[in-house]
Order: structure tokens, then sequence, then C-alpha cells
């Protein structure tokens, strides 16, 4: 069955023009492009959860000025660098782990909205618009029912409640079947504020991927950091490729074990265990 298309849009609050940031963006020379760049960047990372980087098979591959400049045309590589710099000292962009410049609370700037979502509140939208008006007034008033009516009505809610019915079909179908697995290791709070469980299949993954780490110290790590910089947690969509990335740059840095001569056992459990006993866990 097809997949359900989704429809991007901007949210700005009121105040975006008027706050502070805004305002001295705006005193500056060039400030009318900064601020239109801004909101041109939060539209380009869409898909890429405001990250300013694209993936090629494995590969990804960080945004530069003159891919910039290529993609949105109308500014000189003078305004994208002076405005980058701006970004980054106001707090509207920041380095994530992997070298790729990230767009702050990129999630409460960009809203979407799936195609079967949209025919949904219509056909709210229109029930709405048949009511009589004295009804949605609240008004009390005696309406005599006569046979052809209740069927028109009844034949109505029938049909209306098919065409719900295969809307949710179209939106759960691709949904997997739930399964009972094993109690999460650990969990790193997510930008809208839940939580992302490591599971011990993870855990094993990652010990066997990087052998020269210290996988459980650095999730702990990993989940104090989102903890305590609310503004840079990751989402859901892109936690994993978060962890793999710090995990990797451990690994090339010679990970824990290379102060310790040891190495991870590959198992979670065992792990812990050998942690209690070293005073770690």
């Amino acid at each position: 069955m097809a997949t359900a298309k989704r429809f991007y849009w901007m949210k700005l609050k009121e105040s975006f023009m008027t706050s502070d940031t805004i305002d001295y963006f705006m005193s500056q020379p060039d400030g009318a492009n900064y601020v239109v760049l801004y909101q041109m960047l939060c539209l380009k990372t869409i898909n890429t959860d405001g990250r300013l980087s694209r993936q090629i098979g494995e590969v990804v591959i960080k945004y530069d000025i003159p891919k910039i400049q290529r993609d949105l045309k109308w500014f000189s590589a003078d305004t994208i660098r002076v405005a980058l710099n701006l970004y980054k000292s106001f707090g509207l962009v920041y380095e994530d782990i992997d070298g790729v410049l990230v767009l702050a609370d990129h999630n409460n700037l960009v809203g979407s909205e799936t195609d079967a979502a949209s025919r949904m509140r219509n056909v709210r939208s229109r029930k709405a618009d048949a009511l009589p008006e004295s009804v949605t007034q609240g008004e009390q008033t005696a309406n005599i029912v006569t046979p052809e009516i209740e069927n028109r009505d009844r034949d109505k809610e029938i049909r209306d409640k098919s065409l719900d019915t295969d809307i949710e079909d179209t939106e759960d179908s691709c949904a997997e079947p739930v399964t009972v697995s094993a109690p999460p290791i650990i969990s790193i709070i997510l930008n809208d504020k839940s939580f992302f469980d490591v599971s011990p299949e993870d855990y094993n993954r990652w010990c066997e991927l990087y052998p020269a780490v210290n996988v459980m110290q650095e999730l702990r790590k990993m989940s104090s950091w989102s903890t305590d910089n609310p503004k840079r947690r990751k989402t859901k969509s892109g936690i994993r490729r978060f962890i793999n990335a710090w995990l990797s740059k451990e690994q090339d840095k010679g990970g824990q074990y290379r102060y310790q001569g040891g190495s991870s056992s590959g198992n979670v459990f065992t792990d812990i265990a050998e942690g209690m006993r070293n005073g770690q866990a």
C-alpha cells in the first residue's frame, strides 16, 4: 500500500521578528539577508532534522559555503560565512559531535502533517459546517426528524466511518507488530522529552563495531550530555547517528581501554557486573 505523503511548513512565533537576536541582525548592513538565509536553511534541512549535511550511502557529507551558495543562489559567499558565524555566536546553530552544523531547536521551527491527517481534518470540518446554525450556537430548538432525514443521516454516518477506517488503515498498515523485548540498559533523553532506550542487542552490536571503546561508559556520558544540553538533544531519527558518531570518534582516539589494558566482553550484563566490581557502575 502507498505510503502517506507528508507536508511541511515553518512555525514562527509572533515575537520572532522583534526578538533581540533578530533585532541585532537587522541592525547590521546585510542583516536582512542573514534573517532570510536562516529561514531558508530551516526549510532546506526539513528532512535531515536541521542538520546541514547530506548522506550518500554510508558517507555523511557536511554542507560547506559553496554548497549552500549553489543551493540557495541569492547569497554571496561572504554573506553566508558571516551569517553562519553569527548563528553560532547567538546559539541558533551548533556543531554536532561529527562536525556537522545543526540548527538548534529545529523541531519547534518546522511543522508537518500527513495527507491522510489533512483529509481527516477536512472531513471533521465539513461535519461541523453541516450543523444548523442554531445548533452550533448552542440554542435549544425542537427539530422534527422525518424517516427520510433519519435514513439519509445514517447513510452519511456509515460513509464517514468507512472513510475514517480507510485513512486509519493507510497510516497503520505499515506498523510493525508489537514485540516483547528486554528492559533497556540505559535511556537517553531526546529533544521532545521522550527517551531512546538502548537495548542489550544495540549494546552488543556496538561492542562488536567499536572493540576499543568502553561502550557502557560512553553511553552514560551521552545520557549525561543530553540531560545537560536540552537545546542540543537529538531527535528520534537522529539519535542512532549521534551514538555511532560518538563511539566512532572515541574508537579513532584509541578508546577507553587503551588506559585499562582490557576490552569489552560484548555482553551487557557481564560488563555491568565487571563495572560494579571496579566501582564504575
